[in-house]
This record gives structure tokens, C-alpha cells and sequence, in this order.
């Protein structure tokens, strides 16, 4: 069986839900494809946060994202506020100075940001999905039709692939794929905290084992301990896991690009929560 759509966006993670909402509020006929809602995306808590690495680096255009992503996840999410970061007094000055566009203030812990923020992925996701029409299925094949496994065909005048790491090799997209790790704690902490691991709300988590191909390793008891010494740096105590979740992000140089047949908006990695909003508004103007 073979269905005719205008647009068809695969992966129904917050990348291609943000892409749907944005051509769907232009009035296009949108059609998402997915396994099921999220994949990565399902992390148990995306913290959104403009400001990454060692030195402290604001990302390309993360103030003005920031304020894209605040105002696109509130009306269907809950978003708690407030991002503290360890920084040594010695080094505060060339911090600074490097975050001028972005709200911030320093506390005696270190760096403060206010306007950052973390929210609880899967309810979002299911928001995000009402009102889109979303077909449930594996895509095997890319030919000018979208295959399934099951036999149906999707022939779009433009697809957008936002499905993410696991579905990468079906466009030949390359990227490194990076395995990581989240535990989920017994307890809560406000705010969030970053320095080497992330911790927000009850989840403590990091990205850090670069892979080959897409792969979900099981946990190991290094991981585990890396994690764990990280929370007891940032808390002073070491803190009681009860689960854990693996995911595995994929990263590209530049995550809006054309293939064959439309766009990809993919390999944002870890600033997937932070990048997708104004990304996907800018691939609906495309459009």
C-alpha cells in the first residue's frame, strides 16, 4: 500500500516533533513516522543548558536558542529553572567574558544561570504529539518512498529525517555516535548542577563512550563510579541510585543539512533540548 503526504518527518523525538509542530502551525500536511515517541529523546530529564565544556563555552547562538526553546516547551511542559556550575574564583573573569549575551550571576559555588533550565522529556513528548498525525513503524528503505517493515509506502514530496542516532545508517548521515549513561537517584536536587556529569532532579547523567556504529553497551561498574564520584564532588555526599537508562546520541559538524529528497535536522547530540526549537523553525521557513 502507497500513501502520498506533503511532508514527512521521521523520528518522533523532540528534533522531529519540534519540526511537525512548526510546519503544521504554517499550515502544512505534516506526517510524522516513528517506532514510537522519543528514542533518545526519552531521557528521563533533558536539562537545557546553553553553556558546555571545561572552558565554559556559550554554544553558537545558545542565548538566543535559550530564549526559542523556554518559550516553545512552555505551554506543554513543566520547566524548573536554575543551572549552578562550580568555577574557581581565578578563573570567573575569562568566564565572564565569554557569557555576555547569556543572564548569569555568580554565587560563592560559582556560576549561576538563571534562565537555564530542565524539564521531564517523555510527558513533553506526548504534548508535543497530540493534534500531529503519527504512523507507528520501521522505516527499512529510502527510495523517493519511504519504506516500512511491514510493507506500507510513504511517498512525500519532502521527508525530513529527524529520527537520530539509531536510524542514521539508513541516510548514510556518518557522525560519531556517543554512548552515555543515566542513573536515577532516590533523591531530588535544585537546582540543576553541572561540572564533568549533570545532575537534574533525580537524574544524574553523562555522555562520554564514542562508538563506532549505534550500539547500546550494558552498564559498567566504571561508569557507574565515574557517575557517582562526579555527584559527590558536586554535593558533598554520594547520593542513592535506584535505576538506571542508556541512551546513545548521534553528533554531526552541522545538524540542518540537505539529503536526497529534503532536509536532516540530526547530530545535535547533547544540545538536542536546547538547539531543536529554533532549528526546526528555521527548516519550516525553508519550507
Amino acid at each position: 500500500m502507497e500513501r502520498e503526504a506533503e511532508v514527512v518527518v521521521l523520528g518522533a523525538g523532540v528534533a522531529g516533533l519540534a519540526v511537525a509542530r512548526a510546519l503544521a502551525e504554517r499550515g502544512r500536511r505534516v506526517l510524522v513516522v516513528a517506532e514510537r515517541l522519543g528514542e533518545a529523546s526519552r531521557v528521563p530529564v533533558a536539562l537545557v543548558n546553553p553553556v558546555r565544556g571545561k572552558r565554559g563555552v556559550l554554544v553558537p547562538e545558545g542565548a538566543w536558542a535559550l530564549e526559542v526553546a523556554r518559550a516553545f516547551y512552555a505551554p506543554f511542559a513543566e520547566l524548573r529553572f536554575g543551572l549552578l556550575r562550580p568555577v574557581p574564583e581565578a578563573e570567573r573573569e575569562r568566564w565572564a567574558l565569554r557569557l555576555q549575551d547569556l543572564p548569569h550571576t555568580w554565587r560563592r559555588e560559582g556560576l549561576f544561570l538563571p534562565t537555564a533550565f530542565w524539564l521531564e522529556p517523555r510527558p513533553l513528548l506526548e504534548r508535543l504529539a497530540q493534534g500531529l498525525e503519527v504512523v507507528l513503524g520501521r522505516a527499512v528503505a529510502w527510495d523517493g518512498a519511504l519504506h516500512l517493515e511491514d510493507g506500507r509506502r510513504l511517498r512525500p514530496e519532502v521527508l525530513v529525517y529527524a529520527g537520530g542516532a539509531k536510524g542514521a545508517g539508513l541516510f548514510r548521515l556518518g557522525g560519531r555516535f556517543v554512548a552515555g549513561l543515566t542513573l536515577l537517584l532516590e533523591a531530588w536536587v535544585e537546582p540543576a548542577l553541572s561540572h564533568r556529569v549533570s545532575l537534574a532532579g533525580n537524574a544524574l547523567g553523562g555522555s562520554y563512550l564514542d562508538r563506532e556504529e549505534y550500539e547500546e553497551p550494558p552498564p559498567s561498574e566504571g561508569e557507574v563510579e565515574w557517575l557517582l564520584q562526579g555527584a559527590e564532588a558536586l554535593l558533598g555526599y554520594r547520593p542513592k541510585v535506584v535505576a538506571a537508562w542508556r541512551g546513545v546520541r548521534l553528533r554531526l559538524p552541522e545538524p540542518l543539512f540537505p539529503i536526497p529528497g529534503g532536509y536532516a535536522l540530526a547530530g545535535l547530540g547533547s544540545t538536542g533540548f536546547l538547539l531543536a526549537p529554533l532549528l526546526a523553525r528555521r527548516l519550516a521557513d525553508k519550507l
